[in-house]
Formats: C-alpha cells, structure tokens, sequence
C-alpha cells in the first residue's frame, strides 16, 4: 500500500483530497495529515481516516488535539517535529497550504516524496529555479493542482509541442467585482470580496482572485512548472470559469481546455496517474454550456495588474517583495485595518522601499522572505 501524506489537510483542497482518496484510491494509506491550528478539524480526520501521524503547528494545541484523537496508536506531533516526519519516504505528497509558509516544507518534500501535487503557488513564485533543480536532482514528478496550471501540465503531457506555441492563456473568473464600477472607490468589506462568483477556494486565495493578484503570481508560476518564457503567458477574464487555459499556436488557432470546475479534478489526476483514463469528476457536458465569454482585463479597474506589468520578472527579490507584500496587505485587509483599495497601495510602497538581492538557493530565500516580512510588518503596515 502507498502511503500518502497531506499537508494542511484541514482546508479546502486538503478535506478534497482526503474525500477523493477516501472514495477512489484504496492502494493509499494516509500517512500524515498536517493543520497549522484546526486541531478541531484535525482530530475527526485522524480518527476517521485513521493516519500514521498527525501533526499540529501551533504547539499551543497540541494537549487539545492529543485528547481528542482516539486511536492512541496515532503519533501526534507538533511544531518543529512535522518538519521531521517528511524525511520519511512516502510515495505522495499533496501541498496545499497557504501562503509564503509553505516554502519551509518544500526541501524536505521533495528528499522523501516521489510524486508531489502542489496547490501552494507562492513557493513556486518565491523560489521557482531553486525547487525544479531539486526536483531533477531527486526525480520528482510534480504536479501542479490549481485548475489552471493542472490544464497546461494536461496539455504539454499529451505531447504538445512547444514550439508551437505562440501563447497560453491563464483565465480568470473576474472575481466578485468584475461587472462593479469604480470598485476602489467603494467601500468594500471583506464578506464583499470574498463572494467569488464561481470558485470555492481559501481567504487568502479569494482575496487575491478580488485583485487580480491571484493571475499575477499564476503567470510567475506558469513561467517556472513550464519553463516558458514571459512573454507567451496572457491573461483572459472568462467568468464562466469554465475554460482553465488557452493555447494559442503558432498556426493562429485556440485550444482550449474546458470542463467543470471542480478542484477535485486535478487531485483526482494527480492521484491517479494517468492522464489518459477517464476522470471520474470532469463530468462537464458541451451541450449544458449555455455561453463562453472572454474579456480583455481592465487594468484601471485591477491596477495590480500595471505594477505586475512593471515589476522586473528577472529580480527574484523583486518578485519576493511583490509576493510577501500581497499576503500582509491581503491579512491586514482580511483583519479591517487597512480598505480593500490600500493592497494595492501597500505592494506599490513595498516594491518602492527595498534593494534587490542575489539569492542562491531555497535556503537563502527562506531568509529573505523572513527579513522583508519582519521589515515591512515594522515599517509599512501604517498607511
């Protein structure tokens, strides 16, 4: 049996993961599931699923999660020690948590994984160069399980040519305010921007989907899990989200990978391992469509999409700022000490008040984001 291991198994992807493994993937057996502080959450998984480990970051929960997990068989771990655990060899990894955190995981991952499905996009956007030469060097198949990115890697493992390819297309949905006026001159609470239209995904994740900040850091990851150039990833807003991406070829002509969505669709992909048999969630029909619409993105009405177009792509620490920025300015948003319209402002700021770095290695970018998020938490959160 494979053992398999979730980390932040108490969000979205994470209880997806664990209801497809449950219903379809009996060759698995859960190895670790891994929250940050749902111990709740965590203790009715561990004694449903009845894992090898659990881990909880926040030692602060430990007692508490200890005492509700019933099987005593069960190793709880806390904090630091979950670092420990992913030295052991599993067959799979599913990374699906949030934020810039998540880097921390990604070494010792991918030294003890053979398959990885990475719903985190910010460690990609972080550290990019530095995780694809860890995974060739411990031959790693990693996949990437957002809907998007999981259509392209669909796409290029079919045997598309590259070279034929003039442009790719991320879509997206539009968020909540695509069809607003003037949006950053209303105010706008947080249960506004986190009404997404068509997607249930995290805070963190909707939040970015409200600002476009969501298709900036795709784009960057895009450019790292394919190797492809800046200059062939666009953006195209379909608010029926159900075209994940297009391909425009160098012949003229589209191809577009459509089907529900459902996140469940990439987890079970991934799990599955063959891209070429039946996905038992993709169950979309061309004859339910009822309209495809694409809209050119309005960048005075999603302005981070201007200060992406000017950010310098080729500066890792640049891209870092940009990064860490979005996810204080979206956390103090989230907590009401700053507007909806201030993320923008707080990342512009951000990217105005640091010098560039050379960064060599995961090691180093780990430092780094340490060290802007201590910065600007102490300098720019007063705006």
């Amino acid at each position: 049996m494979k053992k398999i291991n979730i980390l932040g198994s108490t969000g979205i992807i994470g209880k997806k993961s664990l209801n497809v493994i449950d219903k379809h993937f009996n060759k698995f057996k859960i190895n670790f599931i891994l929250a940050n502080n749902n111990y709740l959450t965590l203790s009715k998984q561990a004694n449903l699923y009845n894992p090898n480990y659990v881990g909880i970051i926040n030692t602060n929960y430990y007692k508490k999660l200890k005492e509700l997990v019933s099987n005593k068989n069960i190793k709880i771990i806390c904090g630091n020690d979950c670092f420990k655990i992913l030295n052991n060899k599993v067959d799979s990894t599913i990374i699906s948590i949030s934020g810039i955190s998540s880097l921390k995981y990604i070494q010792p991952v991918i030294k003890g994984s053979k398959n990885i499905g990475i719903v985190n996009k910010e460690s990609i956007v972080s550290a990019g160069k530095f995780i694809n030469k860890l995974i060739k060097k411990y031959k790693v198949r990693m996949v990437p399980l957002d809907s998007e990115h999981y259509s392209i890697y669909t796409f290029l493992q079919n045997n598309f040519d590259k070279s034929k390819i003039n442009k790719i297309y991320l879509t997206a949905s539009g968020g909540p305010f695509l069809n607003h006026k003037n949006i950053f001159n209303k105010k706008i609470s947080v249960k506004d921007a986190l009404k997404h239209p068509t997607w249930k995904m995290g805070v963190k994740n909707t939040i970015d989907s409200a600002t476009m900040i969501n298709k900036c850091l795709e784009i960057i990851e895009a450019h790292y899990l394919f190797n492809l150039k800046y200059s062939k990833l666009d953006i195209i807003i379909h608010p029926e989200s159900l075209v994940h991406s297009v391909i425009k070829t160098t012949e003229g002509s589209f191809m577009a990978n459509i089907s529900n969505n459902d996140m469940s669709i990439p987890i079970y992909g991934f799990l599955n391992n063959d891209i070429n048999q039946i996905n038992k969630y993709n169950k979309l029909e061309l004859d339910k469509i009822k309209r495809i619409n694409f809209l050119k993105p309005d960048k005075n009405k999603f302005p981070a999409l201007k200060i992406f177009d000017n950010l310098n792509k080729e500066s890792l620490s640049e891209i870092i700022i940009f990064n860490i920025s979005n996810q204080i300015a979206v956390d103090l948003f989230i907590k009401n000490k700053i507007k909806f319209a201030d993320i923008v402002h707080f990342i512009k700021k951000s990217l105005n008040k640091f010098e560039n770095f050379n960064l060599c290695n995961i090691n180093d970018v780990i430092m780094y984001q340490d060290y802007i998020y201590s910065e600007i938490n102490n300098k720019l959160n007063k705006i």
